[in-house]
């Protein structure tokens, strides 16, 4: 069960900014929990993994009485449309994050999915996932691993500057919108880059946290949000 991981006897562990990718298993094809674990993704990329039951996760416990919480933000669960199965009393709880179908692709015959604000269903717009390159593309740029510089796209990801919008931008490039992007690079220095409508400013401004070369109201709306980012009322994401 799991075809990258398996978490269970009451583990907590936390998944930052991985890829999960063309994993297989009869259970979960990238991940699989066996009890009482509560492990955390957050930006996490998960596509081309398949199973019998959950194409991304399975959750089951022995006699079904020991439940697990898994929590995912910011992440995109593009494999299959059979994305979660909950074969327990299981949670799991999904925001911000792009799932292929929808709601439609999870499954949880007795235990509960919670989905939160934020979702999506679209086309993430990989660069290139046959060979494995996930980054986001992106009008006003995005990050060429294979010549280590910054190109430009037609288009743009949906999943650019959708992330939690209290969720820390951390080291995303300017400009990046005041927002986390979902997926394994957002919150990394190879975010992929914000697209405002306009000429793209390549300015750093000093306190310009949406990088429109200009500071006003909205930058201190984004540092008002990241501010209480690590409140101890929030729950997901922490």
């Amino acid at each position: 069960m799991g075809g990258a991981v398996e978490s269970s006897s009451l583990s907590e562990d936390q998944y930052y900014n991985c890829i999960f990718a063309e994993n297989s298993a009869l259970g979960g094809g990238a991940m699989g929990s066996g009890g009482e674990a509560r492990p955390a993704f957050t930006n996490c990329t998960f596509t081309g993994n398949s199973a019998a039951h959950g194409d991304a996760f399975y959750l089951t416990s022995r006699e079904g009485v020991f439940p697990s919480h898994v929590s995912i933000v910011n992440s995109i669960l593009w494999n299959g449309e059979d994305e979660i199965f909950v074969a327990d009393r299981s949670t799991v709880t999904v925001a911000y994050s792009d799932i292929k179908g929808g709601l439609s692709s999870t499954s949880a015959p007795v235990g509960r999915i919670v989905w939160g604000m934020g979702n999506i269903d679209a086309d993430p717009c990989f660069v290139d996932a046959p060979a494995g390159d996930f980054h986001l593309r992106s009008q006003a740029g995005r990050w060429d691993a294979a010549n280590q510089s910054w190109v430009r796209d037609e288009v743009t990801s949906p999943c650019i500057d959708a992330g939690d919008p209290l969720s820390p931008i951390g080291l995303e490039p300017f400009p990046n919108g005041g927002r986390a992007n979902m997926g394994a690079y957002g919150r990394t220095g190879e975010a992929s880059r914000s697209w405002f409508g306009g000429p793209v400013c390549d300015v750093i401004v000093a306190g310009d946290l949406n990088g429109d070369c200009k500071v006003d109201f909205a930058d201190i709306t984004i540092l008002a949000g990241q501010w209480m980012w690590h409140s101890p009322q929030r729950g997901i994401g922490q």
